[in-house]
């Protein structure tokens, strides 16, 4: 058994890890707060971008614009998967990795390979640890997406697109439904792919101006740049999300353990008090 001291240093142990996941849940949950704002206030943008480049989609020929072709033959993907720079937020990282992984191995074998674009240093060391190669790596924008971070690598991506260097598009994050459920989301971006419920849009009489193939290719660096800022929001807020939840997870522990070895310890001190008494009780009998 255990000795006293030792059961007490493992119980001011655990007490000390106790107050930092407490600490930790709840500067979490302050962060959650703030970043549910702009979350929020992005979603309907994004949706309403969608749904207006959708309708100029349908009065375009899909073959004027390479934003709608699809390739014909095998060509290379891409895939931009967002991670967080930091642990301890339990399987927000280490469930949508698998996923990822699986996708590659086998829901992508139309393409002839698939470059991997990651945020975040722990999706970074994922696929360094399995020697899987990467294209590009950010680090360090988890905590403060700026919109004009997502138009630049929007413009790096188009680029490649516009030069054939590959045929397809895909984001990779954790969607954030709650505090306490994130979603795995793997979407395709590029090229778009246009619902046809509404053809009947395409025969209203409407005069653009400019032409509406003109203003769908100028919108797309501008749709691909909100598809990417916002799966960036929605990864920080889904990570907040998980971090507080795995932290009152780990208080809850705490306690738990804390209980333990308090009944532990107070078993062990009764436990040599009665010997000691043991021993008086044998002295005085001994010198009777």
């Amino acid at each position: 058994m255990a000795t006293l001291k030792v059961i007490r240093k493992r119980i001011t142990s655990v007490k000390n890890t106790q107050k930092i996941t407490k600490a930790m849940k709840t500067v979490s949950a302050a962060r959650l707060r703030r970043a549910q704002t702009p979350l929020l206030q992005g979603r309907p943008y994004e949706k309403y971008l969608l749904q207006l480049i959708q309708r100029l989609a349908l009065r375009i020929d899909p073959e004027s614009s390479p934003y709608l072709r699809s390739q014909t033959s095998p060509a290379p993907a891409t895939m931009m998967v967002f991670t967080s720079d930091r642990g301890l937020c339990g399987g927000f990282n280490s469930n949508l990795l698998r996923r990822v992984q699986y996708h590659l191995n086998f829901e992508m074998k139309e393409y002839s390979k698939t470059d991997l674009l990651v945020i975040g240093r722990r999706g970074r060391d994922f696929f360094r640890s399995r020697k899987i190669g990467t294209k590009k790596e950010w680090t360090g924008m988890s905590d403060r997406p700026v919109f004009s971070k997502s138009m630049e690598m929007a413009s790096e991506i188009l680029k490649g697109y516009d030069a054939g260097e590959f045929g397809a598009f895909y984001l990779a994050y954790n969607g954030f439904k709650s505090a306490i459920s994130q979603e795995i989301r793997i979407r395709k971006i590029l090229p778009l792919e246009v619902e046809r419920s509404n053809q009947e849009e395409a025969v209203l009489p409407i005069i653009f101006e400019p032409s509406p193939v003109q203003l769908f290719n100028d919108l797309m660096p501008r749709y691909v740049a909100s598809q990417i800022h916002l799966a960036l929001l929605e990864s920080q807020t889904a990570e907040l999300g998980a971090r507080m939840s795995a932290m009152e997870s780990a208080t809850n522990n705490a306690k738990e353990m804390i209980n333990l070895l308090t009944l532990q310890y107070n078993r062990a001190r009764q436990a040599m008090i009665t010997k000691e008494l043991m021993d008086i009780v044998n002295g005085a009998e001994a010198l009777k």
